[in-house]
Order: C-alpha cells, then sequence, then structure tokens
C-alpha cells in the first residue's frame, strides 16, 4: 500500500514541534523542542504533512554565511518510520526552491550530526569544517549549499506558489 501525496508548505512553529520533540530531543539532555530564534521575524517553520500527520520538518533562520545573507537550517526531523524514504530530500528540495524568493540569500547551511552528514552530502551540501562537538548532542560539521547551483533540471510545481505545495 503507498502512501497519499506529499504536502510541503511553510506552517506555524506549532504545527511542527511535536515532531521535534519526538525525533529531535527526546533520548537527549535537551528539556525543550523550542529553539532560539524559533519566533524571529525572519524565521520560516516548513513542515512535510501526510494527509493531516506532519511526517517531516524544519526551521529556518535568515543568518549569514561568509559575510553574505544565507539560511541556517535547524531542527530537521523525519518520523522514524519515514526515514530514508525521500521525505527529507524532497523537504531539502522545496526549500531550495522558495527560500530565494523569500528573502535575498545566497545559500543553506547548518550544523549537522555526523551521523546525518551522508544525508545532507547525499543532497549536494558540502563539508565547510573540521568535526565538533555540541554538549549534549554530540559530534557536528557544518555544511553549506549554494543556491547559484539549483537550477539543474529539478521538477518544478504548477500549483501556485502561495500555497506551498511541491510536486514529489
Amino acid at each position: 500500500m503507498g502512501h497519499a501525496m506529499l504536502t510541503i508548505a511553510f506552517a506555524p512553529l506549532d504545527t511542527i514541534l511535536p515532531l521535534r520533540e519526538k525525533v529531535i530531543i527526546a533520548g537527549t539532555n535537551r528539556d525543550s523542542p523550542y529553539f532560539p530564534g524559533d519566533d524571529g521575524p525572519d524565521t520560516l517553520h516548513a513542515a512535510v504533512f501526510d494527509g493531516e500527520c506532519v511526517v517531516g520538518c524544519a526551521t529556518l533562520l535568515l543568518s549569514e554565511w561568509a559575510s553574505a545573507p544565507a539560511w541556517q537550517l535547524r531542527g530537521m526531523a523525519v518520523t522514524p518510520e519515514r526515514q530514508r524514504s525521500g521525505v527529507g530530500r524532497a523537504l531539502l528540495r522545496y526549500l531550495e526552491h522558495t527560500l530565494p524568493e523569500k528573502a535575498p540569500s545566497v545559500g543553506i547551511w547548518c550544523n549537522a550530526r555526523e551521523t546525518a552528514v551522508p544525508f545532507y552530502t547525499g543532497a549536494g551540501f558540502k563539508i565547510m569544517s573540521e568535526r565538533f562537538m555540541i554538549e549534549e548532542v554530540g559530534p557536528h560539521y557544518k555544511l553549506y549549499k549554494p543556491f547559484s547551483d539549483q537550477n539543474t533540471g529539478a521538477p518544478t510545481c504548477s500549483a501556485p506558489r502561495h500555497h506551498g505545495i511541491v510536486c514529489l
């Protein structure tokens, strides 16, 4: 039995907090699913919906990379039963296509857990730092992907952009 068509959209913070709690916070010493900057004026939260269920999420903070405006990706999560099924890749693709419209920016960067580095490098991100530790979370690397490489024949969607739906 296949899954319903996924939809991806920018969403309010409270839409993604339960998934963040389940996937990112559970099993760590952190006690809150809230991150600094979650309520910033330029902060965006994206959710992947399977029907009414949130199966993926990410938060984007307008930040800088090499002194130029860029988006910092934080709190990316996919429900355990849907990991390695394309949900995360679809979410990244959606962000790469919609974020340049939200603000002038050169690309997207993140501090990725060591275990997630192959996912990001597989999506075209480059490792930009030595391994470093984030207290109570573990080893990380800084990764970056410029927006200038995006127009490579990725699927486009005929849905109106303001509805935030992506074709997978």
